[in-house]
């Protein structure tokens, strides 16, 4: 049977209400409709799995310290010294002294692996603008609530 990341029936367990199936079947068509715009972009870089859940990582916190990704991504310290030299030869990210306290490193992505990103949003954006400009204004109303209902449920019910 083909994999289908919109199938409920992969889980294990009868985890999902058969109503909780159909919203699940929803955020992920709108998720994989929406994406990111062209993932292709990602598809030419020569990076391995771990880095670019460290781009991620830092897309998302902006900087982190050197333990703290090593933390996030369960990983070694010395793991992460090899890992983000090797990111920064790529010129994806910089690695700083911490202005608080000289010991620490932190790292921040370089400008070049933000236009990456920019360019991926972009695509995404521009989807959505499309999409939107397709609904009339009732709809949009309900489509912003809506997801400002799932948003805050989700932040509610967030495991750290």
């Amino acid at each position: 049977m083909k994999y289908n990341i919109h199938d409920t029936t992969v889980l294990n367990e009868e985890i999902l209400s058969p109503e909780e199936k159909e919203t699940w079947v929803l955020y992920m068509k709108v998720l994989t409709a929406a994406g990111l715009g062209d993932v292709s972009e990602w598809m030419k870089l020569d990076i391995s799995m771990p880095q670019m859940k460290v781009l991620m990582l830092l897309n998302t916190h902006e900087k982190l310290k050197v333990s703290e990704i090593a933390e996030r991504m369960g990983a070694s310290l010395s793991n992460m010294t090899g890992l983000l030299s090797r990111l920064e030869d790529a010129n994806f990210v910089i690695r700083t002294h911490s202005k608080e306290d000289r010991r620490t490193i932190v790292v921040e992505l370089t400008e070049e692996a933000k236009d990456i990103f920019r360019g991926l949003y972009q695509k995404g954006h521009e989807k959505l603008k499309k999409a939107l400009q397709s609904l009339n204004e009732q709809e949009k109303k309900k489509v912003n609530d809506g997801l400002s209902i799932l948003e805050k449920a989700l932040k509610l019910n967030a495991e750290d």
